[in-house]
Order: C-alpha cells, then structure tokens, then sequence
C-alpha cells in the first residue's frame, strides 16, 4: 500500500559501509592521535590522507573494483590503513594469518586470486617459498610490497610501502561500494590445503558489527585501544573500523608479552584491550617484574574470545583491575556474535558462581538478529534447562556472505534458514547460551578442527603429514585439553610392522614441525591400534576417553560431550536433506555474480528494526528497571511481555500489516510501550503533537486515516472534539483507547504474550508518521522507515553515550521525533526511563536525585528554565548530567549557565525529516583551555553528522555547489543519508522538491568551518533582508539573550516601506527587570553589531508563542510584526 508514497533516492539511501567512520574522524578527531607504533604516531587527519593516498596508488597499481588484496603480517599500522585504503579502491582485503607456511600462503593466494600483498619483511621468506610454489604450478604470483625497510640477500627489487604512498594523492575520489552486499573482506577459516573455506563479509555487515562491538565494549568518545588481537583474526574482530567510528587512540604491538601490555597501559593510559584466553592466562602468571602495581591505576575493559575463559582466569583478571567482557563468535560471523551481559543479581553470588556465569556464551549482540540451540537434525530449539545439548545457530546481519568459491559448502552451513556453527551447548532459562565443552567444544567434532590459541588447526592437515611418515601406517588427530592454549593437537599413530621401538613421538612431532606451521603439529603423540567402525572407518571420538586419560582430572562435561560427537559422527550426511533444508533466498547484488559460492537468504539477511532491541534487553536485562513513573515501575521483562499483549490485542482490535495507530499524549509509559506494540503488530505508529486543538487533531487523523487513537485523559475533551469533526464531514474516525490505567490495562488483558510478532517485510517498510511543526507551513506527514529508526537509535545511543546502567530522563516529549529515538536506543541498551508528565525545573532536580539520572534530553527553552529557576527549586547535582539539546540554536550563555551548574551539554541538531538528531558538537580536546565563553560558543555550533548520516554539508541552493569553509559564506545546510526520511505521506511533489539534486533540503541557512563543523545562522524563511543585506535573527538572539534582563528573545521581520523590512525583536524580560526599555536593547544591539544588523523595533510580551519543541513560533510573530505596518 504504501509503494509510490515513498521515494528511494541517494538523498535517503547510501550502501552502510564502514569507510564512512574514518571520513567523520578526520574532521570530529582531527588532530587526536589514531594510531601509536613504537615511535610512530599519526593523527586522524594524517591517517585519512594517507588512506586516500594508498587507495590512489592501489589504483595506480591497476586495483579496481573487486580486486582482491591480501596482507601477510601482524599488527602494524600498515595493515590498520590497509583495512580502509583498498575498500576506499573498490578492492577486498584478505588478511591471511602470519603463522603460516609457504604452502598454505600459496594455496591461498591461488584461491583468493589476490592480485597484490603486503608482507612484513620478516615473513618475506615464507612468501618467496610461496611464489616458488605457484610458479611450480604455473600461476602468476601478486605484486609483492614490503610494509617495512629490508634489503634482500638475493637482491630482489621490491615495492616498499612508503615508496607506493608516495605515487598517491590525498584528493583521490573513493570508489564507494556499489551496493551494501559488495564484499568487503575475505577471511580464511582453519585454511586446509584440500579444501580452504574463504569466508566473504560484506560492507553493510562490517558496518553493522563494528558498530555492536563498539557498544558491547563500552567504548565511548577517544577511547585508547590494544592491539594484542591480531587484525587477520577476522579483521580484528571488526575493530578496526570500530575503532575509526569513535576516535579510537589504536595502540600496535607486535610481540604481544605481559610485559608490552602493562607497558603500554600505563604509557598510553589504554583503556580497552581485547585478548584471546591464553592472553588472560599469561597476564596473570607474568612475574611481579612485568607489574608496575598489583592492581592498574584506572579500569581497563578488556574483550575476551577465541574459547571459553576458565572462570578462575576470569577472577584473578578483575582483581588486577580489568573489566572482562566475554564474547563468542566465528570467523562466519565477523568476529564476536554474542556477549555474556552481566546481571546485577550476580554480585551477590559467591565468587566461583560469579564467574562461572561470567564465562558463559549469554546472548547475541545488537547486529545479530537470533542466536539459539537448536536440534540439527529436525532444527527444532532445545529445551531451555541448561542441560539438554543441541548446535548453536545465528540468524542475522553479521553473518558471513558465503565460502567464496563454495556454494555446496555455503548452502549447507545455511541449511533451515540459520547458520551452523558446528558448536554444541545449552540454553538455558534466562535465554543465555553455553558451550558445554569448555575449551574443547570450539568448531570441532563435525569439522575436525582443533582449537589452539585462537588458531584453527585442521586434524586432516596435520593426518595427511603423518601418513606421509614411512614408519605410520593409521593415524587421527583429536584436541587434548590445555590450560595454557585451550587446546593442542593430540595424534593417535599405530606404526607399521618393524618399525615398533624405532619411532618414538619426538620424531612424529619433528616431522610435523617440518612440514607444518609449528602451532599446527602435535604436542602429544600415543602409539596404540586405532578402533574403527564397521565399516573399518576410524572413530575417533573413542580416542577421547582415552587421551583424556592424560590428564589429572577429566569433566562430566567432557563426557557429554564425547556421547553427542559419537552421535554426530554416527549420522548419515543424507539423512540432513529429509528435514529444513530450505531457506528464504533473496535477490544477489550485482557484484555477486562474479564471486561464485555467496548466497543472501534469512540465514544472513534480517529486516532491519529496533523491534529488535526489546526482545534482546527482556533477555539481557530481564530484571533491571525499564521505565519508572511516580510510583509504577516495570522491569525490561515486564516491558517486554507487556508489549507483546498489547501487539496481541491490537491484532483483536484489527490492526494489521501497514495499518496506523495514533497518539494523543504527554509522556506516559503507555506511550513508550506503543512504540513497541504497535509495529510489533505490523502496525505504523502517528505520534500527535499533545498541544493541538480539535480542528488540527481532525485534519491529522484524517490525513493519516489512524485506524485507533491512544488518548491522554488531560486531552479526552479535544480528541472527541476531534472525532465529531471528523463524523460531520463523513469521515469514519478512528476508535478513541483512553490512556486511564483501567482502560488500557483491560485492553493489554485481551491480548497474550505468546503473540507472533509481525516483522516487516522489508526494512523499508514505515514504522512511524511524525508531523511537521508547522512553524513555517502546514505540517507534512514524515515517514520514518525501521531501518532508519534502527540506524539512528545507534548513532543515538553512541552520542548520548547510554549504557546499562544509565537512568534516563524524560524531560522531552516523546510525540517529538519518536522523542528523538531515544525510546528505541533506551531499549538498544537497556537504560532506565524515568517518564515525567509535567516538566518543571523543580520535578527535574527532585526525580535527578531520587533517580540517580545520568542523561536527559532538554531544548532550550526547558534549559532556559532551569537556568533562571529560583534557589528553591534547585538541588545540588552530586554527579555530572548528560544533557542532549537540540531543537533550535541553544544561546551560548544557556550552555555556560548549564555548564556551571553541573550539567554536560551535548548539542545535536536535526529536524522532523532526519528521525531528529543527525549532527553532534563533538567536543575538541583544545577547547578546554579557553575561557568559558569562547567554549560555549563554540559548543553551540551544530557541529558534525553522527555516524549513520552519510553526509551534511552547506551548499548554495540553486548551483547545488558546497559553500567555501570559511565560516562566512552562508548556503543551505543539505543531508544526505539512511536516517533521512522516506518522504512525506501523500505528497510526492513535497517529496521530490525536498530531495531536489539527490540531497535533502533542511530550509536552514548556514556557514561550514575550516574544520567542518557546521553552524545554524537562520532558516531561510526567518532571514531579515534590510536594504539587499542578510540579518541572521540568531544572531540578534544571541546578542539579546547576553544581557542580563532578557528571559526570551525572538527576532523577525518587520516590514519597512524603505528598508524592505527591518528587525523587530519580541522578548520576555526576567523578574524584577521591567524597568528596562526598547531604547536600552537597541542601543545594546548596536554596541556589538554593525549598525545595519541592530534591531530597530522591541515589542515586551509575557511569554513567546512556542511549539512542542521549544521553538518559537516565528510565523505567529511574523504575523504580529506585519500587523504593525512600516517603520518607516
């Protein structure tokens, strides 16, 4: 119903792709440093040049879209670059892991097809045995280019790094991904010579998980990284271009010793680290000497993966002063896909019990749609005891594209719909996911890899070496557990006949060693016959019990474990097609067509939605408080189960798909739980303006066609009024659910909370309508999309900086913007909403302390307020508030005054078509040392995009040119992104001239700075042109709004039959000031503006007409100042 109301254009449709994050750095982070390497350091503007500078030269090199180039070293600055300088060439980077041989480096650069590779000059001589290799077989190695200085003994001429650098230019056009889907990257999984599996990731998915791991690893604004995950490990579990989107400090390490990180942390003041469980292990049996104190001096969050850390390693950690975060995750899905969410309840377990949940699997992220245990055969979930064992399956986004090259392998893993990861575990009540074999249960079993510091080892790789051995006549490789390495391959060998006393298991490990790289060969060798099925086939799964007696102790999760591999081996691979073999498959982009073995089906593919975000915090944080009005309270399981019944009784009621459910109402928890409910119903939520009269209600909820209204009981006497209007002019009306807690509570008791959600069927489907102000116009109907409502409830969350345990205040009407999508990203991450109906400086400050809030969101008039609230009505902040504003240009004295009063200010700017906030002010480290005014004014620049806005900029309107950044020229201030509305509901000619040359238009006049920030200077239809000349009104406000007697100011146009028209200025004065006169203001004006720009007229009222937003209502005034006549 709703195609052709809407328009998809490059104004509201961008492919996601990480490259975007460094773009936004080089100017929000310009000068703070992005990466350290020894004496090496660059800043974020110095990395984009030199990233611009390497996709240049790429192309130089004949890279171009779809070229595949590869990386053969450990962690380097070098390689950080690489991750963004070949997709900004169009190319896809294969980091190929640094501890392997020259016969796999060569098997896999066949595969990859890779076309250039940067080697590090250490592991040149293995990459020469390479070459040798595919030249035996006839194949043209890749262009080498060495990352760091080295002459060869053999007196080879190679590329150097710098050298390549320096035939490219730092105004190089990137190659932007054609599609989303376009591949990204290519990452090897155990990497077997026989059959390599290349796993494929594309942009949009390195864009969604680099931004989930950002928010699991709480990393806010410049946090100071280590690299001690080597970035070929699923290009560093996205982190490098997670990294990039918050102004990462990236701290490289190549030798990863206890030594270098504590070094680093005290020399860099890291903050956050990520480290496989060996890492763990080696930091807390380092000697004392590698410690400059028992504990850090500040909390370092640090990421763990690759296997199961053992609780007591876990512990000790957090006694030292490392915050550990557990993840799980495969090379299949980018990296991490889950991470074990800590409950509060759990501090009072004792410390055994405590960290035994801590180094569970928990829940999937916030970029991966499912995660569940499912039986693999009929595909059904398990029960959720905890004790009943199935495979671990992902449905989502951050699932990989395919096996390049393998599709027989691709629709296999994708086998139901989900893919498998080969990983047994439990489910248990809570919805957290365990894998049940501790370290061993990593990728094994059914695809006999061996888990060994983080590394995949393939036990056919390591057989196939041993049977190479004259003296082996059978042999199988199964993983020994080791409390050091997780795992390491443990080889079965029954000699040949004379050789028994000849061999000994030295030998077997040599030859390994010989041929293998050293992590893959075995590190214990048994002689014993082999025992074999029927069929004479080796079972190896009977070879655990018996290398388990190798060690002191052996688990009753073990032996679970041993039964199911035995079960699984036993299966017939055929019997797998009798049951869910299908899946949804969707349409392939372009670029797909020339990479053989990507598929895009539901396994990988999940409509974006913040629905989402509600069904993971119910699981994540089941019984942490969701929302708190005066004395009602509800936990996120509460939330959760409560719009469930609402979605289910809105269905009763006959919503269905594309229906819409209005609103008419202040803040209310019923309101936040509509914002659920209703698209969980399939339903398209109308958020009205609450300070509407009955005729604008009607024409609204005509012009919607709402099929039900939510009333707040305050307004039950305008929304019938509404309804009578709307019978008298034959219009069916909608049917009216008073917000009484009598009236909706029986409601939500006809549904259930089993209901079936209703996804959208695509991510563009609508899931909210916001009216227009209306301050310039009659109001237009905004449709927001969920994928646009899902991209910037992230960004959102990322600015504010929200977290679990944040408390957020509801100081904003939640009818504005769907409350600037704070709703949705509250839920994102599990914040409590304090929901206040009447917002007063008094109700602030007393819901502040009893609440313990730690972020609201307040426009300038409520700012206003509190600044000039009386001492009574104010209590002493005892911790620092996140203050979100925006809504119209902030006065630069307000934010000082808010600033000093224990406030933090974070000044956002966007409009009804931009889902609200699609800029930030970041702050800049340099401002600190200024006076405070200077800082406030800076402070209120509207800034730079947020990271799912593509692009703002200021360009002259009718050349569609980007004005000259020099902070003087003013142009039209034009967005272009996936957070710019779908259009306006039933008016396509709005639309296409709102998307006029492939931008959106805002209406707002601005400058751009040097460094790119932008700031307001007037809307287009609020410019006083006096004499041929342009008067910005907020200009003349800001001046106003410096003197000390001025409570509101707001500036027009008046008419002038000489001048054209002249400034009138309307203001309220502050109490005890009424003496103060027009002549005063005028004269004030003129000491600090050129006399042209002062303003000639001052009309005193009690208060300025304002809308829901804190705007004010300048067409009222300019009616008013009209009505006046000429000046002149």
């Amino acid at each position: 119903a709703w195609k052709g109301l809407i328009v998809e254009c490059s104004a509201n449709d961008v492919p996601l792709s990480p490259i975007g994050f460094l773009e936004r750095s080089s100017k929000a982070y310009r000068d703070n440093t992005s990466l350290i390497y020894g004496s090496i350091q660059y800043t974020w503007n110095q990395t984009y040049q030199r990233c611009l500078k390497l996709a240049s030269a790429l192309t130089h090199l004949g890279i171009s879209h779809g070229d595949v180039v590869a990386t053969f070293s450990y962690n380097l600055p070098e390689i950080y670059e690489l991750h963004f300088a070949v997709p900004m060439a169009g190319g896809i980077l294969c980091t190929l892991n640094a501890r392997q041989d020259s016969t796999m480096v060569s098997t896999l650069l066949a595969h990859s097809e890779a076309k250039l590779i940067f080697v590090e000059h250490y592991l040149l001589q293995t990459v020469q045995g390479a070459f040798d290799l595919l030249s035996q077989k006839h194949i043209n190695p890749p262009t080498l280019v060495l990352l760091t200085k080295f002459e060869s003994k053999n007196n080879h001429s190679y590329m150097h790094y710098d050298d390549l650098l320096a035939i490219g230019n730092d105004d190089f056009k990137i190659i932007r991904p054609k599609s989303e889907y376009d591949p990204i990257s290519i990452n090897y999984t155990s990497g077997t010579t026989s059959n390599p599996k290349a796993v494929v990731y594309t942009h949009r998915g390195a864009f969604l998980n680099s931004i989930a791991i950002v928010l699991v690893h709480n990393m806010g604004s410049r946090p100071v990284y280590l690299w001690s995950v080597p970035m070929f490990h699923s290009n560093g579990w996205c982190l490098p271009w997670g990294a990039a989107a918050q102004g990462a400090t990236n701290i490289c390490i190549r030798k990863v010793t206890p030594k270098a990180i504590f070094d680093n942390i005290y020399l860099h003041n890291v903050t956050h680290l990520g480290a496989a469980p060996t890492v763990l292990n080696m930091i807390v049996n380092s000697s004392k000497d590698c410690l400059h104190h028992p504990r850090l001096p500040h909390k370092v969050e640090i990421m763990t993966g690759g296997s199961p850390p053992p609780p007591q390693i876990i512990a000790k950690m957090e006694e030292m002063g490392f915050v550990v975060t557990h993840i799980y995750g495969l090379t299949e899905t980018y990296g991490p896909a889950t991470h074990c969410v800590c409950k509060p309840e759990w501090d009072a377990l004792q410390p055994e019990e405590r960290y035994a949940l801590k180094a569970r699997q928990g829940l999937n992220h916030l970029g991966m749609e499912e995660m569940d245990v499912k039986n693999p055969v009929t595909m059904e979930s398990v029960r959720a005891d905890g004790a009943t064992i199935g495979e671990v399956m992902f449905r989502g986004n951050t699932v990989m594209s395919g096996y390049f090259k393998d599709l027989k392998a691709t629709e296999e893993a994708f086998r139901g719909g989900w893919f498998h990861s080969g990983d047994l575990g439990v489910k248990h009540e809570d919805g957290y996911v365990e894998i049940k074999d501790g370290y061993v249960e990593i990728k094994d079993r059914k695809k006999d890899v061996v888990i060994s510091g983080g590394e995949n080892v393939s036990t056919i790789e390591v057989e196939n070496v041993l049977y190479s051995h004259e003296a082996v006549l059978e042999a199988a490789v199964v993983a020994r557990p080791d409390k050091i390495w997780g795992e390491t391959p443990c080889a079965f060998v029954t000699l040949k006949e004379g050789f028994d006393g000849v061999v000994n298991g030295d030998e077997i490990i040599k030859i390994c060693r010989d041929h293998l790289p050293h992590y893959m060969a075995p590190k214990t060798v048994v002689f014993q016959d082999l025992p074999k099925t029927s069929t004479v086939g080796l079972m190896s799964c009977n070879l655990w019990p018996i290398h388990f007696t190798l060690l002191p102790l052996l688990s009753l999760t073990m032996m679970i474990k041993h039964s199911l591999t035995r079960f699984a081996r036993a299966l017939n691979p055929s019997h797998y097609s009798k049951f869910n073999r299908s899946y949804s498959k969707f349409e392939e982009p372009e670029s797909w067509k020339s990479m053989d073995g990507l598929l895009r089906c539901s396994a990988n593919y999940v409509p974006l939605s913040p629905i989402g975000f509600l069904e993971r915090s119910s699981k994540a944080y089941t019984d942490n408080t969701s929302l708190v009005y005066g004395s009602t309270s509800h936990t996120w399981g509460e939330t959760h189960q409560r719009c469930l019944k609402l979605a289910s009784a809105l269905a009763n009621m006959g919503i269905s798909r594309g229906d819409v459910v209005a609103t008419f109402s202040y803040n209310l928890p019923q309101i936040y739980e509509l914002h659920f409910g209703v698209p969980m119903a399939g339903g398209i939520l109308c958020t009205l303006n609450a300070r509407l009269d009955s005729f604008m209600v009607s024409a609204l909820l005509r012009h919607s066609e709402a099929k039900v209204i939510f009333v707040d009981n305050q307004l039950l006497d305008i929304a019938q009024g509404a309804l009578q209007l709307l019978a008298q002019s034959d219009t069916k009306p909608p049917i009216l659910v008073p917000l009484t807690d009598s009236d909706y509570e029986t409601l939500l008791a006809t549904g259930t909370d089993q209901f079936e959600i209703l996804r959208p069927h695509t991510e563009l489907d609508p899931i909210a309508i916001n009216y227009t102000s209306g301050t310039t116009a009659r109001p237009k109907a905004v449709v927001y999309s969920h994928r646009g409502a899902y991209l910037n409830s992230l960004a959102t969350a990322l600015l504010l900086g929200l977290r679990d345990m944040s408390v957020y205040l509801w100081s904003m009407p939640m009818f504005n913007c769907n409350g600037w999508d704070v709703l949705w990203a509250s839920a994102a991450q599990g914040a409590a909403n304090i929901v206040i109906n009447k917002v007063t400086p008094q109700a602030i400050y007393d819901n502040i302390a009893m609440h313990n809030v730690t972020h609201m969101g307040a426009v300038p008039t409520v700012m206003n307020m509190i600044v000039n609230s009386s001492v009574c009505e104010r209590r002493l902040l005892q911790h620092t508030v996140e203050v979100l504003t925006g809504g119209a240009p902030a006065p630069p004295q307000i934010l000082a005054r808010m600033e000093e009063m224990g406030f933090r200010i974070n000044q956002i700017y966007g409009l009804t078509e931009t889902y609200g906030a699609a800029t930030n002010c970041v702050w800049k480290p340099e401002w600190d040392a200024l006076p405070l005014d200077e800082r406030s004014m800076l402070k209120a620049r509207q800034g730079l995009r947020h990271l799912a806005m593509e692009e703002v900029d200021v360009k002259d309107s009718v050349t569609m040119e980007s004005v000259k950044a020099d902070g003087e020229t003013i142009g039209e201030i034009m967005f272009r992104g996936n957070t710019v509305m779908s259009g306006y509901f039933k008016d396509l000619k709005a639309t296409e001239e709102a998307f006029k040359g492939g931008w959106f238009h805002s209406g707002d006049l601005g400058v751009k700075y040097e460094d790119g920030y932008i700031e307001i200077k007037d809307r287009m239809k609020d410019i006083i042109i006096s004499g041929g000349l342009n008067i910005s009104s907020v200009e003349l406000e800001t001046v106003l709004y410096s003197h000390e007697a001025v409570f509101e100011a707001a500036v027009v146009g008046r008419p002038d039959s000489h001048w054209g028209e002249t400034p009138c200025a309307f203001v309220t004065l502050k109490e005890g000031f009424e003496g103060v006169n027009e002549d005063q203001l005028i004269t004030f004006c003129k000491d600090r503006l050129p006399h042209y720009m002062a303003i000639k007229t001052v009309v005193f009222d009690e208060y300025l007409p304002t809308n829901s937003n804190g705007k004010v209502q300048k067409f009222i005034l300019r009616l008013r100042a009209k009505a006046m006549g000429s000046l002149s």
